[in-house]
């Protein structure tokens, strides 16, 4: 909320010119908060200057909502009364008018536009008998095509300038666009002088240009290689997954007869034969008799409290019925001398037996289904996130360990590369030294530097054009220069491996000393804790010594 009373007081400011901040705006009047609102109506255009003080409010009520009308504002979502809002605007409650000036000031340009054209869209409001005079019609009609006519000048005045933007934006372009054309016509008239005073400048031009042509044939071979070798690597992964699925195949298959295949049939046939012959009809029955009776109470007409609660006591009186056969039933049974009931009891626990292995049956087999779609989304997912190849089992302990591998050789060569980069850190601290004790061999470098630059101005063009075409030539001066610069490089890497050698049994005989010296810290600093702790917690009294000879010890500890 403070952030849009904060947008409103700088914009507001902006538009009108005045000089409000936080503390003074929030603590506007109702009326003079009006009074801003319809300041900001006129600074748009949408309402003529009007003085809410002086004025009755119903007009200005009525004009507030003819501007709000003409900048086409649509108030929030939770206002559905428009009187209240009418009224709330009317009372200048900062809870409308706040929303208002904020959307206002944000959409300027907007607003501006809808201000300028509801002045001359906006239709007049005619009472219906007027249009029955031939005149008014007749002028009602000049005005409606005089307004279509608006529309299209101002539509075809909105396309010109849009395309005026462009053509700005194109003339813009090209004249950048001709700019570059001339810095670089300049830079071919310059590069091609300084290229006419190299000799046998066309040999090295189509040198370049043949090498240019075989490095990008070398970087398309090279593309090939490796697609064609992360194919393969595909092609070799797949075929070692399928033949572990073979071979797991195998194994399943591996104890299988004939009789066995056979006895698995029969009993999948005899649990399908039971769910096909007995369970699914005697489920289908089940759900026609539950549509019948559904379809019974649909047809039966609305039953009122009394007619249910006759029907429940008809429900109980059959029940005490039920009840009463039942029992008799029982004591008939109980009577006789009934050979067969055993096995009735046990073909029924049968078949409850079967039943609830049937459901169980078709309940597993459900969530079977929905476990494999739920696997093969995961899959899917996985796939489109991994890629086609998906790594598992020995697969992923093979690429790990690859991995590894490649993980030590690197670090190897970041080491090797280290080491390259220390000796070639000693190299140059070693030039340095040697040209700050030799001053001659300073002044043979600058002076060779010198001579490079000099005689080897049509060098430096050639070399700049042929890193363009990737290729380079030298001038015997040049390779003079790179020749003496090689022996006093090779010198100095003798140098330094003549000291190393020097170094070597040194470093060796000052290791065990510095072990020595590490020791002899730990130690001191060992004891100058346990003299600190002793002098902190006051000598034992029965050593007799006293507290200021520990912290004279302690004074003159090292």
């Amino acid at each position: 909320m403070t952030e849009d009373l904060k947008l409103i007081v700088i914009e507001l400011n902006k538009l009108l010119g005045t000089e409000y901040n936080l503390i003074t705006f929030d603590s506007l009047s109702a009326e003079s908060l009006l009074q801003v609102l319809v300041d900001v109506f006129h600074a748009f255009d949408a309402i003529e200057k009007l003085d809410v003080r002086e004025a009755d409010p119903e007009e200005t009520n009525g004009q507030i909502m003819e501007a709000l009308r003409k900048v086409q504002y649509r108030p929030a979502v939770d206002i559905e009364d428009p009187g209240a809002f009418r009224r709330g605007l009317l009372r200048g409650e900062k809870k409308l008018i706040h929303p208002i000036l904020r959307w206002m000031l944000e959409n300027r340009e907007r607003v501006k536009k809808a201000a300028y054209l509801a002045r001359f869209l906006i239709p007049l409001d005619l009472p219906p008998e007027a249009m029955s005079m031939p005149e008014l019609g007749n002028l009602w009609a000049q005005y409606q095509q005089t307004m279509n006519d608006f529309k299209e000048a101002h539509r075809a005045h909105g396309q010109s300038v849009y395309e005026g933007t462009q053509t700005r934006e194109l003339r813009n372009d090209i004249s950048a666009i001709e700019a570059e054309i001339e810095n670089v016509k300049k830079r071919i008239e310059r590069t091609q002088a300084r290229l006419d005073k190299v000799p046998q400048q066309e040999l090295l031009l189509e040198a370049a240009n043949a090498l240019r042509i075989e490095k990008e044939r070398q970087k398309e071979l090279l593309q090939q290689i490796d697609e064609q070798r992360q194919a393969m690597n595909r092609a070799a992964l797949m075929q070692e997954r399928l033949q572990k699925e073979l071979h797991n195949a195998r194994m399943a298959v591996q104890g299988a007869t004939p009789q066995n295949l056979m006895e698995s049939l029969l009993e999948e046939t005899q649990v399908l034969e039971f769910m096909v012959q007995q369970k699914l009809p005697q489920e289908l029955r089940q759900r026609h008799s539950e549509v019948q009776t559904l379809q019974e109470v649909i047809d039966e007409p609305n039953i009122g409290r009394a007619e249910l609660q006759e029907m429940q006591s008809k429900i109980d009186e059959l029940n005490r019925e039920i009840q009463k056969l039942v029992e008799v039933r029982m004591a008939e049974y109980s009577t006789q001398n009934d050979t067969l009931g055993p096995f009735r009891q046990q073909a029924a626990m049968v078949a409850r037996n079967k039943e609830a292995a049937a459901e169980l049956l078709d309940q597993t087999t459900k969530e079977l289904h929905e476990v494999q779609q739920v696997l093969q989304e995961k899959q899917r997912k996985l796939q489109d996130t991994v890629g086609e190849v998906i790594l598992r089992g020995e697969e992923l302990k093979q690429f790990v360990s690859t991995l590894r591998a490649k993980s030590n050789v690197y670090k190897q060569q970041r080491a090797e590369l280290a080491t390259l980069k220390a000796e070639a850190s000693d190299l140059t601290q070693t030039l340095e030294n040697l040209k700050a004790q030799d001053p001659s061999l300073s002044g043979a470098l600058s002076q060779m530097s010198e001579e490079e630059t000099t005689t080897g101005g049509s060098l430096g063009t050639v070399a700049s054009v042929a890193d363009e075409e990737s290729g380079r030539a030298e001038s015997p001066t040049a390779q003079r220069g790179m020749t003496e610069l090689a022996r006093l490089v090779d010198g100095l890497q003798r140098a330094v491996v003549a000291a190393r050698e020097r170094v070597t049994p040194l470093s060796q005989q000052l290791r065990p000393l510095r072990e020595r010296v590490i020791e002899l810290k730990d130690e001191m600093e060992s004891k100058k804790q346990v003299g600190v702790r002793w002098v902190m917690l006051g000598a034992p009294a029965c050593c007799g010594v006293r507290r200021s000879t520990s912290l004279h010890l302690m004074s003159i500890w090292p």
